[in-house]
């Protein structure tokens, strides 16, 4: 990956990620139980600087989704994305998503645990989690919401379309944007110049067969004229069941073992064994995303708790319970802390002297 090109697309996404939410993923399908469909493809991503060359990175991809269901009825989806250069220099790099399907709803991502939120960002630039058509719009909201850079929502007008291919189960289903639409960039006024978004269904199957997006904006940062595409290609490689897989249900066993005890703030020293272990059952199988994908996450655990003593600090408070005393509130009343601000977002303002 060129350092140039990567440090612009990184620090595009790190701030975004403070200001908007993360997307939900649209799907316009059910996830069967035990479903496992695993794509590849490339993603490519160019950004050109006023008259200057355009510098591009392309990358191989894969999206492994598994359905996986519970017998309290709960049903999740185990989304990776993986991310290998397709050039010289860079790291692949890879990472996870549990998907809640909900009924009537696209699927909606839980939080991100902290030292993924790194990775989640790269990725999400490169690869945005799409797994179907957008959501039908709104009533008095003509057109489509798309996203740009898989975080900035943009309406655009446009129409959408559905083709079948002669002789075959195959359905395509695409939006593309009739004109150009303008959105807020970082206090600047940016240009949605093209979208394209398609899905083709396998009719017989029941599942998104392929995922296409690309798109091309422009923007003016510091008098610099700035264009970036993005044109993103799946196809679903393997379609089975964790039933027909057994050495993917091994590795999804030891996988969620690993992920209990990073929850759990465990050390590396005891992460690491479960983490090779994934690593032993899934290398050299067509699963093996889901294996980098607990080396990813193990790097950023050493990295945002153990690699100084700031994280170190991190980590001893991370899960515990939220301190215990008394304070008032806007109206001058006493509440105990603890208490009045359980499961709620709670906006602190202090001071003090010395």
């Amino acid at each position: 990956m060129k350092p140039g090109f990567y440090t612009f697309s990184f620090l595009l996404c790190t701030s975004l990620s403070l200001l908007c939410p993360q997307p939900t993923a649209a799907a316009d399908e059910s996830f069967s139980p035990g479903q496992v469909i695993r794509y590849e493809g490339k993603t490519r991503i160019s950004q050109k600087v006023g008259d200057g060359q355009a510098q591009a990175d392309s990358f191989n991809c894969t999206l492994l989704t598994i359905s996986e269901g519970s017998s309290t009825g709960t049903q999740t989806v185990l989304a990776v994305r993986e991310l290998v250069p397709a050039g010289e220099g860079g790291s692949p790099v890879a990472t996870h998503d549990i998907l809640d399907p909900g009924k009537g709803s696209s699927p909606r991502a839980r939080e991100t645990a902290i030292e993924l939120e790194t990775p989640h960002q790269m990725i999400g630039i490169y690869l945005p989690l799409r797994l179907g058509m957008p959501p039908a719009k709104p009533a008095g909201k003509p057109g489509y919401e798309v996203l740009i850079l898989n975080q900035i929502p943009v309406r655009i007008e446009g129409a959408s379309s559905t083709a079948g291919v002669s002789g075959s189960n195959l359905e395509t289903s695409s939006i593309s944007n009739a004109k150009k639409a303008t959105f807020d960039f970082r206090g600047s006024e940016a240009t949605l110049n093209k979208w394209e978004e398609s899905y083709t269904r396998d009719k017989k199957q029941g599942i998104i067969s392929g995922i296409r997006i690309g798109y091309e904006f422009s923007v003016s940062i510091n008098g610099n004229n700035i264009t970036l595409s993005l044109d993103c290609a799946l196809e679903a490689k393997e379609i089975t069941t964790l039933e027909k897989t057994p050495v993917l249900g091994k590795g999804l066993a030891a996988f969620r073992t690993a992920s209990a005890a990073f929850a759990d703030m465990k050390p590396s020293t005891e992460t690491r064994p479960l983490v090779e272990e994934i690593s032993k059952l899934l290398d050299k199988s067509p699963w093996s995303a889901l294996a980098r994908a607990a080396r990813t996450r193990l790097q950023g655990f050493v990295e945002t708790f153990e690699s100084d003593d700031a994280g170190k600090r991190l980590a001893k408070i991370i899960g515990k319970p939220a301190p215990d005393f008394t304070l008032s509130d806007l109206d001058g009343k006493q509440v105990n802390f603890r208490k009045e601000t359980a499961g709620k977002v709670t906006l602190l303002s202090f001071w003090g002297v010395g």
